[in-house]
This record gives C-alpha cells, sequence and structure tokens, in this order.
C-alpha cells in the first residue's frame, strides 16, 4: 500500500510541510494527485530529508510536468542531468533578493519549480514566498478593475544590472523580453493573481512612464505584506515545490559561504488575463 500524505500548515495562506512520503520513490497516481493539489491548494509543499540525485529528483519533478530550462541560464544545463542543474547562489545574490516569479521574462514562464538544499552557510540563506491570490484580493475593486484591463512588460534589463553584467536592445530581443497580463488568470485554479514582479517586470505598457513607475512601486510593496508571506530556513536535503504561476519568493542575500542549490523547472503556458 502506498504512503498517504500527511500536510502540516506553516500560515494561513503560504506554505505547507509533507510528511509520510519518500519522493525518491516512484509515486502511485494517487501520490501525485495529492502532492499537485497541496501546492495547487498551498503555494509551497516543502520535504525535508530527501536525499535524491540529480536524476531522481528530476524524476519527481518530471511526475508533474514537462522539465523545461531556465530562459536565464542556459549555460548551466550543460552538465545537467534530468534538467536539473546544480548551482552556488553566491554569485546570484543582489539578483534573487528581490521578489520576483521565475522566468517571468520568457514567453512561457515555468509552471512549477522545484529548489532542493545540496550544501549550506552555518546561518543564512533563507528564502521566502509571497501569495499573488491574497495580494490581489486585499486590493481595493476599483485597482482591481484597472489592473485587470492592464499587461506590463518583462525583461533581463533590470538582473543583468544587478548581477553586472552590460546589456543592450538586441540582447534583450526575443525571449527576453515579452508582455505578459497585470493580472494573470491561473490555468488550473482560474484565480487572479498579481503577475508583476520587481525583478522582471519593466513598464505597464498602456500607461506613460510616471503612472506606470508608481503603480508598480505599489505593488512591489504591497506584496512584502507579512499577511501574504512566509520565510523557510533550509536544513540541508529539503525540498521545495511550488507554484510559480500565483506565488512569488526572494532569497535573502544575508550569507557569503558557499550556498548550493538544485533547481527543477516544469514548462508553462502563455499567461492570460481576465479581459
Amino acid at each position: 500500500m502506498a504512503m498517504q500524505l500527511e500536510l502540516e500548515k506553516i500560515t494561513p495562506v503560504v506554505g505547507v510541510i509533507a510528511h509520510g512520503i519518500d519522493i525518491a520513490k516512484p509515486l502511485v497516481p494517487e501520490q501525485v494527485a495529492a502532492i499537485r493539489n497541496a501546492v495547487l491548494e498551498n503555494g509551497v509543499l516543502f520535504f525535508r530529508d530527501q536525499g535524491l540525485t540529480q536524476e531522481t529528483m528530476g524524476g519527481f519533478v518530471g511526475n508533474f510536468g514537462e522539465p523545461c530550462n531556465d530562459p536565464f541560464l542556459i549555460s548551466n544545463y550543460a552538465n545537467a542531468a534530468g534538467r536539473v542543474i546544480e548551482m552556488n547562489t553566491v554569485r546570484y545574490r543582489k539578483a534573487t533578493a528581490v521578489w520576483h516569479y521565475d522566468s517571468s521574462l520568457a514567453a512561457t514562464p515555468a509552471a512549477l519549480m522545484a529548489l532542493r538544499a545540496i550544501e549550506l552557510p552555518p546561518v543564512g540563506g533563507d528564502t521566502c514566498w509571497s501569495n499573488m491570490y491574497a495580494a490581489y484580493d486585499a486590493l481595493s475593486a476599483p485597482l482591481r478593475d484597472m489592473l485587470d484591463r492592464l499587461t506590463a512588460e518583462h525583461s533581463a534589463f533590470r538582473v543583468l544590472k544587478l548581477m553586472g553584467i552590460n546589456a543592450s536592445d538586441e540582447y534583450l530581443d526575443g525571449e527576453m523580453r515579452n508582455i505578459h497580463p497585470v493580472v494573470r488568470v491561473h490555468p488550473e485554479t482560474g484565480r487572479k493573481a498579481l503577475f508583476v514582479n520587481e525583478l522582471w517586470t519593466q513598464k505597464i505598457v498602456e500607461l506613460d512612464d510616471q503612472e506606470s513607475e508608481a503603480i508598480l512601486a505599489m505593488l512591489f510593496a504591497h506584496v512584502q505584506s507579512p499577511s501574504f508571506t512566509m520565510r523557510w530556513r533550509w536544513r540541508k536535503n529539503d525540498l521545495a515545490l511550488w507554484d510559480n504561476r500565483a506565488f512569488m519568493h526572494y532569497a535573502v542575500k544575508d550569507y557569503t559561504e558557499t550556498r548550493v542549490l538544485q533547481k527543477a523547472l516544469l514548462k508553462g503556458d502563455r499567461p492570460y488575463g481576465p479581459n
């Protein structure tokens, strides 16, 4: 008989810890469905003490969709197994210490994502998550109505600057620049979520520069509310699986020592809005 998934809530709005299941072993359909439902309902699902290889992590994540590459880390896949990359995050600290969706600059941003802790600093290096359903719902009705009709440009310009890489408009063409709705309708739950983020979103298309800057600054501050967020202190072999379509994350940059994580993305679809 397959082991049953048991869930321990972290906060009322985001985060749950899984117990009673070994994800290194093949999962039966009922377990896959239970894990997917837990992610859809809670945003991010944590598994403790998972002694996986890159191959077995890729096999686990592949239960929930088609693995894909991170469009901003293509070079990291040269030695990746099962589309799982391993990275020392020290060099990315400035770029990831901002609330963001992964790969929202792509035409089809990742649907689900997974991280697993391999090597950690003695202290620090936590990751936070924020619920963009709750952030949207907390806005006033007139503001929600306006945002429902807007779109925004996402590009790598700010990321490249944070990483000290020179950028040009030519470099940012194609997959590195896309327009998405400011409010995304989740393709599985049907719920509305804010879909702008401080790392990738450059401008609201329908507004002039001053209006766009003001609205985005307000939204970027709004999503940081403790009412929508949680913070996870990693332990070695922790694995987090989350819904990148409605939950943002933030990697705290309070460390200088080695911090190695394995990362996997699952292919998403083109975001669409309410209108």
